[in-house]
């Protein structure tokens, strides 16, 4: 002892490291979650930077593949194959649409549907086709609220006479405007019925029209 102070040994030096090594457990633990969050934040951030491209690539390609199917034309058969329209790539088949459908297409993404539905002249004896089209245009017009209709015109689909007009109306609380379309094709008459939203018609009744231009039946 000199001055009043005690020298520590070597050996104190030592044993009170040991003890702020093992006197307070929790917070080692702490600092070691925090280092553990650290590294891990760090491989985030590493893969993040590197899934970007990756990323952006996989929008570019999901984008071209659908302006590919929008712009590609495919031919969509009945079941029997005896009627057939040709649709954008992005349109498939959709059974549940009319069970008395003959042919059922659409496409669900942009709300747009088209079907064809077929009465033999054997089966509605004397049927003119200006007749049989206002008979089911009252048959649609039934099922609609609200219902407009605009007046009828003459067209050749498939090298047939054929009679077209529009009718906009509400139907299950939903506005929607239908191209409604009778074709005589010599031994049937072909109803066929295009429909989307009130608020798309704009946009997409050009493109129901091509479609419904394309309609073709086989005897």
């Amino acid at each position: 002892m000199r001055g009043g102070s005690l020298q520590r040994s070597p050996l104190s030096f030592a044993a009170t490291s040991r003890v702020r090594k093992f006197a307070n457990p929790e917070e080692r633990r702490g600092k070691g979650i925090a280092t553990a969050g650290l590294i891990l934040g760090y491989i985030a951030f590493v893969l993040g930077v590197m899934g970007i491209p990756l990323l952006v690539s996989m929008i570019q390609s999901d984008r071209e593949r659908l302006h590919r199917l929008s712009t590609e034309r495919k031919e969509i058969a009945s079941d029997d194959g005896r009627i057939k329209v040709t649709v954008p790539g992005t349109w498939t088949k959709l059974p549940e649409l009319n069970k008395q459908a003959t042919l059922q297409v659409g496409d669900k993404s942009k709300q747009m549907y088209l079907i064809v539905i077929t009465d033999a002249k054997a089966d509605v004896e004397n049927m003119t086709l200006e007749k049989h089209h206002d008979l089911t245009r009252d048959r649609t017009w039934q099922k609609m609220k609200n219902v407009s209709a605009t007046e009828p015109v003459s067209l050749t689909i498939d090298g047939h006479p054929a009679l077209q007009d529009e009718l906009t109306g509400t139907e299950n609380g939903t506005n929607v405007v239908s191209l409604h379309t009778t074709v005589d094709d010599g031994d049937h008459f072909q109803q066929i019925l295009a429909w989307t939203l009130k608020s798309r018609w704009q946009d997409q009744n050009q493109l129901l029209r091509e479609i419904t231009r394309t309609f073709h039946s086989e005897k």
